[in-house]
């Protein structure tokens, strides 16, 4: 029987690229969701119909601008009531006095009681005190008619009128009062977001190493932040960290944290979840290859580096943070080795290739808006690091 000859599989055609070493910086990123720094609800003070809406649903509205108008025909009447009633007093008060003036001058010749002069004495008392009453009555009429009138209490945007005109509304602040509307501020805006334990610590530790201290106020930090919108989109203005809370959720172990953005074409509304993405620490030296030439073996990742022989050596390495396109090599490659880029699922470990020449793809130049003024910037920047609340727009950071 002749002997069957198995052709030999020629080596396969892979694109290798060098390796690259360049500086980086890590990030991490949370999920977060956007409240307005100032959120009023409109509620009417006092009860009544509703006379006038002055504003139209959705406006932008100035502190003090005019919204709605309530019936003032009942509150005007009590008001006009009050003012005549304390005329009333104070016409009874200067007679009091008056009469008061004369028995003062009689009482000594005799010509009247003491009792009588007693009399007159306890009138003009009596007539101040009704005085002093009616004026206060008068006051809070002179409020309850004001009421009628509800202005806005922000700048901000204005919702749509719960409450039309010719509709009964119920006020006081012991009953159920009628929500009239609501007003959000528009910018700033805040952007709230949970951060971790093990991220706490770690900054904790961090800042123990570079300042000696656990504990710098957050506000005095001014750590940027960057938002990406749920279309994926980067938001141009960066935000500040201004707060975070003084205790952690024990029920899921993070932190809340408030950054303030500013928002001056209201890209972000009220609601809204976003991406926040925090500098993770300094730029550093790092060697990185494109995510497409990293294998997987069950928990181990490798890459295929291409020795002088052009034989396909396997090596395991320790992945770092994804740079773009890119992903940093924490260890098991160096600089400037030929690591295969395309072509894996033909390569053999031990067994040759044809190579051909190919590139790396440069990952995303650090933003350096993204630094934070306490760690140091890059090398080749002797620029200081600006407050990006200072700038009320910028040039798009690189996606990461």
């Amino acid at each position: 029987m002749p002997e069957i000859k198995i052709p030999e599989v020629p080596p396969p055609p892979v694109t290798v690229a060098d390796s690259i070493k360049r500086q980086v910086i890590d990030y991490d990123e949370y999920t977060g969701h956007v409240e307005a720094e100032q959120t009023v609800d409109v509620y009417a003070k006092i009860s009544g119909y509703m006379q006038a809406v002055k504003f139209n649903d959705g406006d932008l509205v100035k502190a003090g601008d005019l919204l709605f108008l309530i019936d003032t025909s009942t509150y005007q009447a009590q008001y006009d009531q009050a003012v005549a009633n304390a005329n009333l007093y104070k016409a009874k008060y200067e007679l009091a006095k008056t009469t008061l003036a004369r028995n003062d001058k009689l009482v000594g010749s005799g010509a009247i009681s003491q009792e009588l002069y007693d009399e007159s004495v306890a009138a003009v008392n009596e007539s101040d005190a009704a005085v002093k009453a009616a004026e206060a009555q008068t006051a809070a009429r002179k409020v309850d008619l004001d009421y009628c009138t509800i202005t806005a209490a922000i700048d901000g945007r204005i919702d749509r009128t719960y409450v039309t005109q010719g509709n009964l509304v119920q006020g006081g602040a012991g009953s159920m009062p009628t929500l009239l509307t609501t007003i959000v501020s528009v910018s700033p805006t805040y952007v709230y977001f949970d951060v971790d334990e093990l991220a706490l610590l770690k900054f904790t530790e961090e800042r123990v190493a570079q300042q000696g201290t656990r504990h710098v106020p957050l506000r005095t930090r001014k750590i940027p932040i960057q938002i990406t919108l749920a279309d994926g989109s980067i938001y141009p203005n960066l935000g500040v960290v201004d707060f975070g809370s003084n205790q952690l959720d024990a029920g899921t172990g993070t932190l809340s944290v408030r950054a303030v953005v500013k928002n001056p074409d209201e890209a972000l509304a009220p609601g809204m979840f976003v991406r926040v993405k925090v500098a993770a620490g300094r730029p550093y030296d790092a060697v990185l290859v494109p995510e497409k030439a990293i294998g997987s073996d069950q928990s181990d990742r490798y890459v295929y580096v291409v020795n002088d022989q052009n034989i396909a050596e396997r090596r395991q390495v320790t992945l770092g943070s994804k740079q773009g396109k890119d992903r940093v090599i924490a260890s098991g490659l160096k600089e400037g080795e030929k690591v295969i880029i395309d072509g894996l699922l033909l390569v053999r470990p031990g067994k040759p290739v044809v190579p051909q020449v190919g590139s790396m793809e440069e990952p995303p130049a650090i933003d350096k808006r993204m630094l934070r003024p306490d760690e140091e910037t890059l090398e080749e920047s002797a620029e200081p690091m600006a407050d990006p609340m200072k700038s009320e727009t910028s040039a798009e950071p690189a996606k990461s």
